[in-house]
């Protein structure tokens, strides 16, 4: 075997396998780019439904809060209507006892 037989036979595999690693780098630097745009792309869906998360959560609890303090008013008002009325059959029996009494 010539000295050109053996440059070939050992270099020609070593400059294959050099090209195939720098395609193969060069398909890991492509895919790289493809996982970092999918990424801010979910990035910014991801905040987006953060965002609308939130502000029906705030919207939601809003509408509690009102519908709370309409109800403990309308509440305190009916509390209040009743204990009147109690008052009333209270001062009523009472004149009633005194009625009875005499």
């Amino acid at each position: 075997m010539s000295d050109q037989q053996l440059y070939l036979a050992i270099g020609l595999p070593t400059v294959t396998a050099l090209v195939g690693i720098l395609v193969n780098i060069g398909y890991f630097v492509a895919i790289n780019g493809r996982i970092g745009s999918l990424e801010t792309r979910l990035d910014g869906r991801i905040n987006s439904l953060e965002s609308k998360v939130e502000s029906r959560s705030n919207s939601l609890e809003a509408k509690l809060e009102s519908r709370s303090i309409s109800l403990e008013s309308k509440f305190e008002t009916k509390i209040d209507l009743l204990v009147g009325k109690i008052v009333d059959l209270d001062n009523r029996l009472s004149r009633m006892e005194e009625r009875l009494k005499h």
